[in-house]
């Protein structure tokens, strides 16, 4: 005996449209929440590369005994330059990302691994959100 099967194969026009319309809901709420995501990830990386940055400008200092001077751009555009004997090098922020202040404006990591003096700088998203790296006088730096 021979059986066939009278059902069709595949999705029903309704099905899919079922589909989409809860996809569609599912990114209606997930894209603002990615973008969020995204610009935190942007500030935190932002505070994280300079903290990185004034580390190894700090070891260079030590292991040349020159000092590195890093100014910190408030201006347009905004960014930080590290400014040492073989030149200089300029990071600009991140699109989004800004200064909310930067005090003072330059400072300087001498060639014992020293900073002439304490630092706090703000990095703000478009979202308000802001991370803060302090610099003391031992060159350390931190996110506060």
């Amino acid at each position: 005996m021979h059986s066939t099967s009278t059902h069709p194969k595949g999705f029903s026009l309704i099905e899919l449209m079922v589909v989409l319309a809860i996809f569609g809901t599912l990114m209606t709420f997930g894209i603002p929440a990615f973008q969020r995501y995204m610009q935190s990830a942007q500030l935190r990386g932002t505070s994280e590369n300079l903290v990185q940055t004034i580390q190894l400008q700090r070891s260079r200092a030590m292991a040349t005994g020159q000092a590195v001077n890093i100014n910190f751009n408030t201006g347009t555009p905004n960014a930080w330059t590290v400014l040492g004997t073989s030149g200089s090098v300029q990071r600009k922020l991140p699109r989004g990302v800004t200064y909310v202040s930067a005090s003072p404006t330059t400072i300087q990591l001498t060639r014992d691994g020293h900073a002439n003096t304490s630092a706090l700088v703000v990095f703000q998203n478009r979202t308000g959100a802001r991370d803060t790296v302090s610099i003391q006088v031992s060159g350390m730096a931190l996110i506060r």
